[in-house]
């Protein structure tokens, strides 16, 4: 799939943008198809041993052609995407990891708080409570202590047991996201809370544990959770984008505050017809 191609099906797959003037929309989408094609600059043979080197899901970036054809937002998109062809974001003269999220809840995560590894200094926690504002989320979700062992019980690293008794925080970062949390249950286990997250959302959706960062009790035979953002935090917040595209700001000036030390370059185009398994998407199973 040409990589143009490509960064167009994945802004109108990942963008939803909120009522707002054209202008500010144009800057959202010119933000998003600079990210969309970093992302896959830097992750080429991500899923090498599976034949195709991005998949078009969360664990890479959400990417459907259909939309080409089918949104109402085409056209603003494609304004967006031609001016921006061929710029990717740099670090060090290589493509950075320009990963994303929907919401950051007012304060950005560092990488290395929430994956661990290396710390990456452009991907770094920071406020961001202007100008988005009241426009960040806040949730409440609960499940049936049960039901959550059972969720948890799926995976490995988050297995407790078939009882569930107390969940507890064991640490937060800058922004306020836990860290980790302590099971106790059948048995005794301290998880990574995205690991936790994942765990959750893979069996209750998406929208179940919006993000990390919550506080929870117990309620009888339930666990609460009470939390804001969506999604890891890290790196662009779309709905702090959003917000500052809005108020005038510029898109390279966006993502110089979403990620902090990098430069946006063109890189050599991309020719029409790529390699068999450059940019090659999932196949629908």
């Amino acid at each position: 799939m040409p990589i143009e191609e490509y960064v167009l099906a994945s802004i109108l797959t990942e963008v939803a943008p909120a009522k707002a003037d054209p202008v500010a929309i144009g800057r959202l989408f010119e933000v998003q198809a600079i990210v969309a094609r970093t992302y896959a600059a830097a992750n080429l043979g991500r899923h090498a041993a599976e034949g195709f080197d991005l998949c078009a899901t969360t664990h890479c970036q959400l990417v459907d052609p259909r939309r080409r054809a089918t949104s109402s937002w085409r056209t603003p998109a494609e304004r967006a995407v031609a001016p921006t062809a061929g710029v990717v974001l740099v670090h060090d003269g290589r493509p950075v990891q320009a990963v994303f999220h929907a919401d950051c809840g007012g304060h950005t995560s560092a990488a290395a708080d929430v994956w661990g590894g290396i710390p990456r200094p452009y991907l770094r926690a920071q406020r961001d409570d202007l100008p988005a504002g009241a426009s960040h989320q806040t949730w409440r979700f609960e499940a049936t202590a049960n039901d959550l062992a059972a969720a948890l019980n799926r995976e490995t690293r988050t297995s407790a047991g078939a009882r569930l008794s107390a969940i507890e925080i064991g640490g937060r970062d800058a922004a306020g996201r836990v860290l980790n949390l302590r099971l106790r249950g059948t048995r005794e286990t301290t998880v990574r809370a995205e690991d936790f997250r994942g765990a959750v959302t893979r069996v209750f959706g998406a929208r179940s544990l919006r993000s990390a960062w919550f506080d929870v009790r117990r309620a009888r035979d339930r666990f609460v959770f009470e939390g804001r953002g969506f999604g890891h935090g890290v790196g662009l917040c779309q709905t702090g984008a959003q917000a500052r595209a809005t108020q005038g700001a510029t898109a390279l000036a966006i993502l110089s505050f979403y990620y902090p030390g990098t430069d946006a370059r063109v890189t050599r185009p991309v020719p029409a017809r790529t390699p068999r398994r450059a940019f090659g998407l999932e196949r629908s199973r």
